[in-house]
C-alpha cells in the first residue's frame, strides 16, 4: 500500500530522580529510531494531576522503558536490599496495564532485587561502569528487537482503529473482492429515487485486468463528519456493486458505462469513530499541548492501515488496492 506519512515510534522513560541520567542514557539509545520523551520533559504541566497526566500518557506512546535502578534501599526477609524507587514501579504497572506486555520494558540495574511475582522473568540488565550509553547499550538493544517484533503484531489499544480495520476489512473489502473474483458479472445501480428504489442500473462484466479500489483516508479524522464527507464527494459518483451478500456502495470519477474500465475509491468513514474516541478519552489540556491531538490522529490512520496490510495478502494488495490521503 502507499504509505502514509510514517512516523517513529513513541517511546516515553520513566525513572527517579536520583536514576535520571540513566532515563537519559537510555534516551540517546533509542533517539535514533524513536521519539523518545523523559519524564522531566515537560510533561508534567501547571495545575495537572500526576495521576491524570500519566493515565493520559500511557495511552498515547506506544512503548514504555522504566528505570528499575538501585534508588532506595529495603529490609527484605532480614536483609538490607537496594530496590527501586515506588512510583517508578507503580508507572511500569499502570503503562503494562494499558499498552501490554510486548510494548513495556525495563533495565535493571545490576543487584537490584525484583519483586518476587517476576522472579524467572527474562530480564535486561546493567551496569554502572565507564560510558553509562554504552553500558546500556546492549540492554538497549535487546529492546529495540523486542519493539520490531512487537510492530509486527496487531497493536489493541484504548484507541479503536485495529479493531476498526478489522471490521472494514472482513465486512466490507473482502466479500467486494470475491465479488469482484469469484462472479462474472455485477450489477451496478446508478440512480435511486428517495424510497429506494432502482431507477437505473447496468450489469458489468468483469473482466482482466479487474477494478482496484483507492481507500482514500483524510489527514484530519475530523473531516468524516457527514456534512463534510458529502460537501467533498459532491463532485463524484456513487455506485453500489450488488454481490452475493449485499450491496456495497462506492464512488467514481467521471462518465460510467458498460465499457468502461472502473476504479473505486472508498472513503473508510468507520474512522470517525477513533476522532470521537480520541476526543472523549483524553482530557482537553493534553489535546491542546503541542500537537498531541494530531499525533494522536496520524498514529490511528497509520495503525489503521498497517492492520489492514497485514489481512490482506502481498499478492492481491499489489494487484487491487492503494491508499491515498485527501
Amino acid at each position: 500500500m502507499n504509505k502514509i506519512k510514517l512516523q517513529k515510534p513513541t517511546i516515553f522513560i520513566a525513572s527517579s530522580g536520583k536514576s535520571k541520567e540513566i532515563a537519559e542514557a537510555v534516551k540517546l539509545n533509542f533517539e535514533k529510531d524513536a521519539d523518545v520523551d523523559i519524564w522531566t520533559e515537560n510533561i508534567f504541566g501547571l495545575n495537572e494531576g500526576t495521576l491524570e497526566t500519566l493515565m493520559n500518557r500511557a495511552s498515547y506512546y506506544d512503548f514504555f522503558i522504566a528505570v528499575f535502578a538501585a534508588d532506595d534501599t529495603a529490609i527484605i526477609n532480614h536483609k538490607k536490599e537496594n530496590v527501586t524507587r515506588d512510583n517508578v514501579i507503580f508507572e511500569f504497572g499502570l503503562f503494562l496495564g494499558r499498552i501490554g506486555l510486548d510494548r513495556a520494558f525495563f533495565v535493571l540495574e545490576k543487584n537490584v532485587e525484583l519483586f518476587s511475582d517476576w522472579k524467572g522473568i527474562t530480564t535486561t540488565t546493567f551496569k554502572r561502569t565507564g560510558s553509562l550509553v554504552s553500558a546500556l547499550s546492549e540492554s538497549c538493544t535487546r529492546i529495540k528487537n523486542k519493539m520490531g517484533t512487537a510492530e509486527k503484531l496487531f497493536n489493541y489499544t484504548i484507541l479503536p482503529s485495529t479493531a476498526l480495520a478489522i471490521g472494514y476489512y472482513n465486512n466490507f473489502l473482502k466479500p467486494v473482492l470475491e465479488a469482484l473474483q469469484n462472479q462474472k458479472t455485477i450489477s451496478i445501480i446508478l440512480e435511486k429515487d428517495k424510497a429506494g428504489n432502482v431507477l437505473k442500473k447496468i450489469d458489468y462484466e468483469l473482466k482482466k485486468p479487474y477494478p482496484t479500489i483507492e481507500i482514500k483516508v483524510p489527514k484530519n479524522l475530523s473531516t468524516l463528519q457527514r456534512e463534510i464527507i458529502n460537501d467533498v464527494t459532491a463532485n463524484y459518483k456513487q455506485i453500489i456493486i450488488q454481490a452475493i451478500a449485499r450491496p456495497f456502495p462506492f464512488y467514481v470519477k467521471g462518465k460510467f458505462d458498460h465499457k468502461s474500465k472502473i476504479n473505486l475509491f472508498d472513503i473508510p468513514t468507520t474512522l470517525y469513530a477513533s476522532y470521537l474516541t480520541i476526543k472523549e478519552f483524553f482530557n482537553p489540556s493534553f489535546l491542546a499541548t503541542g500537537d498531541n491531538e494530531q499525533k494522536l490522529i496520524e498514529k490511528e490512520i497509520r495503525n489503521f492501515e498497517k492492520t489492514l496490510s497485514k489481512l490482506i495478502p502481498d499478492g492481491i494488495e499489489r494487484k487491487f488496492y492503494k491508499f491515498s490521503t485527501y
